[in-house]
């Protein structure tokens, strides 16, 4: 397989596990949990508010907030569908901000190849694709969808399909979780091992209630996941760009920018009202957890593994 970059181009500097301002903005996710959990231990109407384990949430009746509400429209028409949002974001992100910023890596020639131009056709070449250029393949695009296609199998992975059953279900049930169907003992036996264990969205379907184990808050993991992963492709692009003298650029991403700062500054909000209004603290930090498990791999071990670095890159290196 033809390297994208090889490993010796990339200065050992930036190949340290997290970079200041990486870091800095991974810390806001533990901390946003932090402080919206506070929030419903002292603030009085949501301490005084019942909870239910069953639908780790309060009864709509007594719902101590709008966003306390399952059926808000934010919870409806963006976490419930967070990843479509996120993707909108990423697609925005690649291929009309990634080409307003600095110089991008030469094109892919004939057999794979990277084509190396000198300065004055590098800025030809920016030229060409300001104007026309927005589905170009770059070695830093093709990387970066390659990085998009791994975040979302792991998306994938812990909550719709793992050959069967996804992994937050799944976790589910080896912790003692089971589908009770509440309408009849007739229905409970129809119900059967088999139907039982399929998913936590068949079980509320057919009628039954899904308790009794361990459930990893899916609306923390995807928040985490896809904006950090979000922001991790951008951050790493501006700031190379920034050290290379490329800031005015920067001012061109325009509304693009806006969507992509958007979709981020949505989720950083419904993760606080999520800390704030649903799932148990253990609940909320394995969803992290398992946010950050994808994250490393994907964004953290090009950093230190050559191997994993040739096929993922680094982004905005």
């Amino acid at each position: 397989m033809t390297s994208l970059k090889s490993p010796a181009t990339i200065p050992s500097s930036l190949t340290t596990l997290l970079q200041p301002g990486e870091a800095i903005f991974l810390l806001v996710y533990p901390s946003l949990l932090v402080l919206g959990s506070l929030f419903s231990l002292l603030e009085p109407s949501a301490r005084a508010a019942p909870y239910s384990a069953t639908s780790q949430s309060h009864p709509p009746e007594v719902a101590p907030n709008y966003f306390a509400l399952k059926g808000n429209i934010f919870n409806t028409w963006f976490v419930k569908v967070g990843w479509f949002w996120f993707t909108i974001a990423w697609a925005v992100w690649v291929f009309m901000c990634m080409r307003m910023l600095g110089k991008s890596r030469a094109p892919l020639g004939e057999e794979g190849r990277i084509v190396e131009l000198d300065d004055d056709d590098q800025e030809g070449e920016e030229e060409k694709k300001d104007k026309d250029g927005v589905l170009v393949l770059t070695p830093q695009k093709l990387q970066s969808v390659l990085r998009w296609v791994a975040v979302t199998l792991w998306w994938m992975v812990v909550t719709q399909w793992f050959f069967g059953p996804a992994l937050i279900d799944r976790g589910f049930r080896f912790t003692g979780g089971q589908c009770e169907l509440m309408r009849s003992d007739a229905a409970r036996q129809e119900m059967g091992d088999v139907r039982e264990f399929v998913t936590g969205a068949a079980c509320k379907i057919a009628g039954g209630e899904w308790k009794g184990g361990h459930d990893i808050s899916g609306h923390v993991f995807i928040l985490v996941l896809g904006s950090a992963s979000l922001v991790l492709e951008a951050l790493g692009a501006i700031v190379n760009n920034s050290r290379t003298g490329s800031e005015g650029k920067q001012q061109r991403l325009g509304w693009g920018w806006g969507i992509v700062s958007s979709v981020v500054g949505m989720s950083l909000w419904m993760l606080l009202m999520t800390a704030a209004y649903f799932h148990t603290w253990f609940e909320k930090f394995t969803g992290l957890f398992t946010a950050f498990l994808g994250l490393a791999a994907v964004y953290l071990l090009p950093r230190v593994s050559p191997q994993a670095r040739d096929i993922l890159g680094i982004p905005g290196r």
